[in-house]
């Protein structure tokens, strides 16, 4: 396999780290996938550190039945020891106390800048997109619109994938 296979191959292992940590309620996981000084940035969160985003985990994910976060496979460009990615996320978060609504489904986009670490592949800068939202809000205690959120600026393909023409039959 060669060096650039390996580097997707770590990436994904990162990415998939992430989902593990949170639906499996480690948030101590959280330090494998983040470096100390990183961005988080969570649509319906705001902005925070790792260890902001770790004590929220430890914190909020203790009072949900379950959660399950679906990716994507990303897209992601390697360049040295830098990489972006965007994968697709489906998050569910289900609170059985507030039956007979006891869902809410967000579904959007990871935009992650990684980094090369002598440890391996980190995240350095995340932000979390929501498309759209479904279910009942009260289930994380957060405001989300449920639909479709505006279409703005960041719903673009991102600027690091090739832009190329579509060809023609």
């Amino acid at each position: 396999m060669t060096d650039h296979a390996l580097d997707l191959q770590a990436i994904h292992n990162l990415l998939a780290r992430y989902v593990i940590a949170v639906d499996t309620r480690r948030p101590d996981l959280l330090d494998e996938v983040f470096l100390p000084d990183s961005v988080v940035e969570l649509a319906g969160m705001g902005v925070m550190t790792p260890a902001q985003y770790r004590d929220i985990c430890a914190t909020v994910l203790p009072t949900l039945d379950a959660t399950l976060h679906h990716l994507s496979m990303p897209a992601i460009v390697i360049d040295g020891d830098t990489a972006q990615s965007r994968c697709y996320f489906l998050a569910q978060h289900v609170k059985n106390t507030l039956a007979p609504r006891p869902f809410l489904m967000i579904g959007g986009w990871y935009d992650d800048v990684l980094v090369r670490t002598p440890e391996g592949w980190r995240i350095r800068h995340r932000r979390g997109t929501a498309l759209w939202s479904d279910g009942n809000p009260a289930v994380v205690g957060a405001q989300y619109l449920i639909g479709a959120a505006p279409r703005d600026a960041g719903h673009e393909a991102p600027a690091w994938l090739p832009q190329r023409p579509l060809s023609k039959p």
